[in-house]
């Protein structure tokens, strides 16, 4: 009988932290999703933290271990659907084909995604482009991570022959995201023209900085001029 209860208790020590960790997860869920439904029926600015608490069946001290404020419980909704996207598109990546096609299908994920709600979308990229990083570094983890895949991309195209062998890619991946950034908040805040998309402006400002990674790209720090 003791052995059996030791043995039992035992089991149940193990299986403590696994039934934690998901008590754990099905809280971060339903404060998500109290979040999402709340900013959507409510709008950003009139949902209260108190509020999104009580739809997700929690106290405000427990959905402070969470998220802070409304702009740290935007990030938690915002990055996992941001890092969702960043992978089906990377797995479906069109691998043959040139450099600027394959950014075109990376990023459209993304203006897919926003698209959704724009709003939303607006005070997301505001606070991941705007705020100070937050403790566990989820801002710039978002960035950097994004960045550091575009660099790869160029990486693999001039393995092909497609990009010059003197590019730092490091800065190439930085410069790309800058231009997908950019037009990102150029579409969201309408100051792309009347009836104008993100698409054709993206694409030809993508193609101008290709240009200049092409094997006939001058070197950094000298000039047309010194070559001849």
């Amino acid at each position: 009988m003791v052995t059996s209860r030791k043995s039992s208790a035992r089991q149940k020590a193990a299986e403590a932290p696994g039934l934690r960790e998901r008590n754990k997860q099905e809280k971060l869920e339903r404060i998500r999703e109290a979040a999402r439904e709340l900013f959507a029926s409510k709008g950003y600015a009139e949902t209260t933290t108190r509020e999104i608490a009580e739809r997700a069946g929690v106290g405000t001290g427990t959905l402070f271990l969470y998220a802070r404020t409304k702009e740290e419980l935007l990030m938690l909704i915002f990055a996992e659907r941001v890092e969702a996207v960043q992978e089906e598109r990377f797995r479906t990546l069109p691998r043959d084909a040139p450099l600027l096609e394959q950014l075109v299908h990376v990023f459209e994920g993304f203006f897919r995604l926003y698209a959704k709600d724009q709003e939303l979308a607006r005070m997301f990229i505001r606070e991941l482009l705007f705020l100070e990083p937050m403790p566990a570094g989820e801002r710039l983890h978002l960035e950097r991570a994004f960045s550091a895949r575009l660099a790869e991309l160029v990486a693999a195209a001039s393995g092909r022959g497609e990009v010059a062998e003197h590019i730092d890619l490091e800065m190439a991946g930085f410069n790309l995201f800058a231009l997908y950034i950019t037009t990102l908040m150029g579409w969201l805040s309408g100051a792309l023209g009347p009836g104008e998309t993100w698409r054709p402006v993206l694409e030809r400002a993508l193609a101008l900085q290709l240009r200049g990674l092409e094997q006939d790209a001058v070197p950094s720090g000298r000039s047309k001029r010194r070559r001849s």
